[in-house]
């Protein structure tokens, strides 16, 4: 399968945000919009930390 776990890195905690995340879609804005296989979408104000695709983990950094 080809979908991965998004994680977020807020006060120095990493959180699940999304799981069977599809889609990974920078924004004009900077924020990074989410997509999971069931057609949720999530908006994340952060940057891309790492992207394992053998461990299908999405981990972003929150922004300050």
């Amino acid at each position: 399968m080809c979908e991965s776990s998004a994680y977020l890195i807020s006060d120095g905690r990493e959180q699940k945000i999304m799981d069977y995340c599809i889609a990974i879609i920078p924004q004009a804005d900077g924020k990074i919009l989410l997509a999971d296989l069931l057609g949720e979408e999530k908006l994340v104000d952060g940057v891309i930390k790492e992207v394992n695709l053998l461990d299908h983990k999405i981990i972003l950094q929150e922004r300050n």
